[in-house]
């Protein structure tokens, strides 16, 4: 994936309108439903790392949807994992929460 389609699903997953973002980094809306549209405009690298600080993930996941900070063993796509959640019932997305939560105390 691609900066814009990462920049639309973080924006998805954060909740997060383009107006608010424009108003958090004092970027242009106009500005960012162009590197969100994936039109020819690229972000420079400037207005990525406002972005990403705003939106509080690391410039290198926006620009290609992994966190090089992983390992390439452990890393997971986020994205797809948070797409996939969108389909469960809320009961079951507490369940995997629940899960998640109870495996992670080990690693603690």
């Amino acid at each position: 994936m691609g900066f814009a389609e990462n920049l639309r699903d973080e924006l998805e997953y954060q909740g997060m309108q383009v107006k608010e973002l424009a108003e958090k980094t004092g970027l242009s809306i106009n500005t960012l439903n162009k590197y969100r549209s994936g039109s020819t405009v690229v972000p420079t690298v400037d207005n990525a790392a406002k972005i990403a600080k705003t939106l509080n993930v690391s410039l290198d996941y926006l620009v290609t949807g992994t966190n090089s900070e992983m390992s390439e063993e452990n890393a997971i796509d986020v994205q797809s994992l948070a797409r996939k959640l969108r389909r469960f019932s809320q009961n079951d997305v507490q369940l995997v929460t629940a899960l998640i939560d109870s495996m992670s105390e080990k690693y603690v």
